[in-house]
């Protein structure tokens, strides 16, 4: 494949159409999609909008460091994975055993696009085991606007830095011209 190789010409002028002012477009778009997403995702329910769920422990689950920490519970509605926030475990989670009954206060995993093959996810946001509350709705809701505090600021950075570049660039090729 040499330089007058048709096949490189066509590469060659692809190439030549990207410029830095759609690079910067593009990181600016990426940008606007994260925001976005983060408010799809930022939006949790208040407490009495959570499902209250009420049934069997099937499967226990307790991550460790980089692994995450869900129940497999048996309702009336059918056996579903409720997960911990993060991953996170809470103190007395590991007295729960298969068989147990349990009490949750639940969100819907709105992102889990494997739902026709993996069943339904949801997210613990309160869970009482043997008259025990294990995971209190407060404290989730500290953790998950902590959480989510810090992804918006990343994110509010990229887009003004992203916005800038943007403008940096519109200007110049401006100027140039």
């Amino acid at each position: 494949m040499g330089i007058n190789d048709p096949a490189f010409k066509i590469i060659r002028n692809k190439t030549k159409k990207f410029t830095l002012l759609k690079a910067a477009g593009y990181f600016f778009v990426f940008a606007v999609c994260a925001k976005l997403v983060y408010f799809v995702e930022a939006s949790h329910p208040a407490r009495e909008k959570l499902i209250p769920v009420h049934g069997v422990v099937r499967e226990v689950k307790i991550g460790g460091e980089g692994s995450s920490t869900y129940l497999k519970i048996e309702t009336q509605q059918g056996t579903h994975r409720y997960s911990s926030y993060y991953g996170k475990d809470w103190p007395g989670m590991e007295s729960i055993r298969a068989g147990d009954r349990v009490a949750l206060l639940v969100e819907k995993n709105r992102l889990n696009k494997n739902e026709l093959f993996s069943g339904k996810q949801y997210y613990i946001w309160e869970m009482v085991h043997q008259d025990q509350v294990i995971i209190r709705y407060e404290d989730i809701n500290t953790l998950v606007q902590d959480k989510d505090a810090i992804a918006n600021r990343f994110i509010n950075i990229w887009l003004a830095v992203s916005f800038a570049f943007l403008v940096v660039v519109y200007v110049r090729k401006g100027l140039k011209k």
